[in-house]
């Protein structure tokens, strides 16, 4: 029975992301970077990958923002071309205590270098709280 109850916990959390919370006021957060279950995650230039947020939101908010940013020896680089309203990716309004599923498509354009840096995702609600935050090592090929 023991062996049935690990069996089920390893299948249900596979299709997430190992990652570092930086502050998430939402609770039960699932952070997925499509094809990478261990960081560092590899990107390679020129793809489209989809990130994935699903949580329980802890208030109503009318409003996401999304504040993505690459940090690289301390100082941080935002995702430039990114679509920053989160409410494009999901439904809103958010009542709070409500599951949320959000997920946007990213690009890793060429002209990026290959480079690893440690890059983060927050979606912001309209109290100016995060949602959720990821920290997430990846490399860039």
């Amino acid at each position: 029975m023991g062996g049935l109850v690990l069996l089920f916990l390893c299948w249900a959390v596979a299709d997430a992301t190992l990652y570092q919370d930086c502050g998430s006021v939402a609770s039960d957060v699932e952070f997925t970077v499509e094809g990478c279950e261990v960081p560092p995650c590899v990107l390679p230039r020129g793809d489209v990958f989809q990130v994935d947020f699903k949580f329980t939101a802890s208030r109503d908010t009318s409003t996401l923002t999304i504040g993505a940013w690459a940090t690289i020896g301390g100082i941080e680089f935002p995702w430039e071309g990114i679509d920053t309203d989160g409410c494009h990716f999901t439904t809103c309004p958010i009542t709070g205590g409500s599951v949320v599923h959000w997920t946007m498509p990213v690009e890793i354009l060429t002209e990026y270098p290959a480079i690893s840096v440690v890059v983060t995702f927050k979606l912001t609600d309209d109290a100016g709280d995060p949602q959720t935050c990821a920290l997430l090592p990846v490399t860039i090929v």
